[in-house]
């Protein structure tokens, strides 16, 4: 778990280095294009994370109280 947590860090300020590079000007029109597709899918790994953990805490809280 601590491993998927340090690559999603990773990811977002990766993310954040390249949208920065992007915003400012300095990549060329193919360059750009790339940056763009690379963060996109790192923000959807990192939402499909989020959402795999919200489930496993919700898995974990059912099993610990139990069906009613």
């Amino acid at each position: 778990m601590k491993a998927v947590l340090i690559i999603a860090t990773l990811f977002i300020f990766i993310s954040m280095l390249m949208n920065g590079a992007r915003r400012r000007g300095k990549l060329n029109d193919q360059a750009n294009r790339a940056v763009t597709g690379l963060a996109n899918s790192m923000r959807y790994f990192v939402y499909g994370l989020l959402v795999f953990v919200g489930i496993v805490c919700l898995a974990m809280a059912w099993h610990m109280l139990g069906p009613f």
